[in-house]
């Protein structure tokens, strides 16, 4: 039997290789590198031979594909080399990025705060909502109470990206999907009773926001619970207790995309399906150990070219449900994220302003203090409550008061009165000697 595989095997390889290679004979350029849709292929070979090349590199395609084990829909997914050298990046120990010892906790923490509000941020100006990225920063980073809907929305995603950190132990169910949905989608819904259930009704579609035109029509409602019970058996099996032999391995950043791709398929919600879709794949890959992820708002990159995000769902969905489109999507956001962190804390590391070094080097001050005192001359405009403080440095009133008190003691920083509320800011005469 196990000569006839070998064999079975080896004629397959022939087979795979001569389809290759008759790609390439028509393919002038030769690259095989680049995952075309029909439309990006018309552009790389002759107009009178792109039916036949379109047919062939399907072929190979199919030949090559990996099934993902959803049952209601046949999706499938070629691992090309750039997916996996992207994933064996992913896979390395987060060691390799960040440095060990104490700086890497404080870069890290401080690094997470941020990642989540951009996060928040980005997914939301994603799904329409308007306003400016300062604006936005210091309503989180100073809870302060949203004034509009679009607010609303930041301040929800932000709760959501929270939320999840927490629930990394918990199965997916059809439960925790509507929770999260109801976060992002509270008090910004025209019917609040849509909010945190799954539709019943098929007049949702989705429209392409530069011409109007409906471009996807999501599956019929009284299909939703179904499909969604079975999205949570596949990306929950990997916790379930089977035999190695009955259960296919999908690599779980894969798991993580398709998750997000399938929510957006099935399109449960009214409304917030994209917002969803995205919290839901953060917390998949954290809760399967890839802590990099906490530190990389990927939404961010979608932000710079929306328009592609939407090409790579529509790709999938319009050839046979090839995931390879949307794989390939967001891995290079992932990796245009990863190395945007990296060069960051590469910068972190090398570089040390007049104020930091003066910072940590006086005398009369706690480790923790000069932390505050660093990160109060870096937002050197603003006046910050002692409750700001205490959460960003995830410490209590107290002691964060006893930081504030100790600091303006010293002369470092002054104090105004707002009613009964006082905020401190750094002194502009001690700033000005080590600016």
């Amino acid at each position: 039997m196990s000569g006839n595989n070998n064999h079975k095997s080896e004629s397959g390889y022939k087979v795979l290789s001569n389809i290759m290679a008759a790609v390439k004979d028509k393919m002038p350029t030769g690259n095989m590198n680049d995952y075309y849709t029909k439309k990006e292929l018309m552009y790389h070979v002759p107009k009178n031979e792109l039916e036949g090349c379109w047919i062939v590199l399907k072929l190979a395609r199919a030949f090559s594909s990996i099934g993902i084990p959803y049952a209601p829909i046949h999706l499938t997914y070629v691992l090309t080399s750039e997916i996996s050298q992207e994933l064996h990046l992913c896979d390395q120990d987060l060691s390799t990025v960040f440095p060990t010892g104490t700086k890497k906790l404080e870069s890290g923490r401080e690094y997470i705060i941020e990642a989540l509000s951009e996060e928040a941020i980005a997914s939301s100006k994603l799904e329409g909502a308007v306003t400016t990225e300062l604006v936005a920063k210091n309503m989180l980073r100073k809870n302060i109470p949203p004034k509009n809907k679009d607010e609303q929305m930041i301040v929800n995603n932000h709760l959501a990206m929270q939320f999840i950190q927490d629930k990394r132990d918990v199965l997916l169910t059809p439960a925790f999907i509507r929770e999260v949905q109801g976060i992002v989608t509270k008090d910004t819904m025209q019917d609040e009773g849509q909010s945190g259930v799954f539709r019943s009704t098929n007049d949702v579609s989705v429209l392409d926001v530069r011409s109007g035109e409906v471009i996807y029509y999501p599956p019929n409602a009284k299909e939703i619970d179904s499909l969604i019970s079975a999205l949570c058996d596949f990306v929950n099996a990997d916790r379930m207790e089977k035999g190695d032999e009955e259960r296919s391995f999908v690599h779980p950043i894969i798991v993580g995309i398709a998750l997000h791709f399938l929510i957006g398929y099935i399109h449960p919600f009214y409304d917030g399906n994209g917002r969803t879709a995205r919290t839901l794949f953060y917390w998949y890959v954290l809760s399967r150990g890839y802590e990099v992820f906490a530190y990389i708002p990927i939404s961010k990159i979608i932000q710079q070219a929306p328009g592609k995000y939407r090409d790579a769902y529509l790709a999938t969905e319009r050839d046979d449900l090839d995931l390879t489109y949307f794989i390939l999507y967001n891995i290079r956001c992932i990796r245009k994220a990863r190395k945007a962190l990296i060069e960051h804390l590469k910068m972190e590391s090398s570089r040390k302003s007049n104020a930091e070094r003066v910072i940590s080097a006086l005398p009369d001050v706690s480790k923790r203090q000069a932390s505050i005192l660093t990160y109060m001359v870096e937002y050197k405009t603003e006046e910050f409550g002692i409750r700001e403080i205490a959460d960003r440095f995830s410490v209590t009133y107290q002691t964060a008061r006893t930081d504030i008190m100790h600091l303006t003691d010293l002369k470092y920083l002054g104090v105004k009165k707002r009613g009964r509320a006082f905020y401190y800011s750094v002194r502009s005469e001690w700033l000005e000697k080590i600016t």
